[in-house]
């Protein structure tokens, strides 16, 4: 908020020209450690949209796992962004696509033969939609399959801070180390307002970016407020201390969970979510002090839960929520 107002002084030039935007590419520069290419969009389904449809043309398809982001929830994006583009859909635990079903899933589409889409782009969200990370040899060993394909490597970073913090991994290391060509850089669930990034390292990726990221609206007139809050996004590490907060919350709930009778922790908890089945008892102690839980369903599991923890969490509404778990068989019994 502080950086919205500084920038909201004196007259800037229009359309990404002015003082902040022109000091993103070496600020991230020196984040990634790379030549770096930044280009902010509002959203994080324009920054995979734009992102994938940089890399895939109207005859490619798109490699990814079948729940992620891109194919469940942004209305085609990826396939508008491309002008006709596929998603070819991969299974994985937690949400996680497996060096042995790319391999599969690549032999099986076949390389090459023009009566199928060209294989174009992979893309992994790190974290997954289930809040599991990639460990760093994973994200290298898919890489390297993707790139012996012809294909490039595209990243889904809504939660990237939360994953480099979980892996104690490096921006460079999580990234272009990694074999990522191109990520969106989420920052949004992290504390800014309407600020997200897509993010290359390739020059020539970067210039049909340039064009597509004009010609799809996302070149703002006063690009200064949506670059002065990536710029502040740097600054004294507050990605990582928001990050580290909210993991460390999450991992607060998942423990008090645990202790609860009947709850079933769907996922591994890396980041700052936890997927949970919960017994009807809990969830009605919950409701009956105010909380309310987001539904979600678990293939082959049924119905659980989804809760998502943030940096500015407190700690009184932690202790509330462990109140509430262990009291609430004997709340059931006064109120039955």
């Amino acid at each position: 908020m502080n950086a919205l107002l500084n920038c909201n002084r004196g007259v800037e030039t229009a359309y990404g020209a002015d003082q902040f935007t022109a000091t993103l590419a070496q600020a991230y520069s020196n984040f990634f450690e790379h030549q770096t290419f930044v280009f902010p969009v509002p959203t994080g389904t324009a920054g995979n949209g734009l992102a994938l449809g940089a890399v895939t043309p109207p005859y490619g398809t798109i490699f990814c796992h079948e729940r992620a982001h891109i194919v469940t929830t942004e209305a085609g994006a990826p396939e508008f962004y491309s002008g006709g583009g596929r998603l070819t859909l991969l299974p994985g635990e937690h949400e996680k696509i497996s060096v042995a079903v790319l391999e599969n899933g690549l032999r099986r589409h076949g390389i090459g033969n023009v009566h199928h889409m060209a294989v174009s782009a992979l893309s992994l969200t790190q974290a997954t939609e289930a809040g599991v990370v990639y460990e760093l040899d994973e994200l290298e060993e898919l890489s390297a399959i993707a790139h012996r394909a012809g294909m490039k490597v595209h990243l889904d970073g809504a939660r990237l801070a939360n994953a480099m913090v979980h892996l104690v991994a490096t921006p460079a290391e999580i990234t272009w180390k990694a074999g990522v060509d191109i990520l969106t850089f989420g920052t949004t669930k992290n504390g800014t307002m309407n600020a997200e990034a897509v993010i290359t390292f390739d020059a020539a990726i970067a210039k049909v970016l340039s064009y597509m990221h004009k010609r799809a609206g996302h070149l703002c007139s006063k690009m200064r407020y949506m670059s002065a809050q990536l710029l502040s996004y740097l600054e004294d590490d507050l990605w990582r201390r928001n990050a580290l907060q909210a993991n460390q919350n999450a991992a607060k709930i998942a423990n008090i969970l645990a202790q609860c009778p009947d709850v079933q922790l769907v996922h591994p908890v890396h980041i700052n979510e936890v997927f949970a089945i919960l017994p009807p008892r809990l969830l009605e102690a919950l409701r009956g002090k105010g909380i309310q839980l987001k539904p979600w369903s678990f293939q082959h599991k049924g119905q659980g839960h989804r809760m998502v923890m943030s940096y500015c969490d407190s700690a009184d509404q932690i202790q509330q929520f462990e109140q509430i778990c262990r009291e609430a068989p004997a709340f059931i019994e006064s109120t039955a």
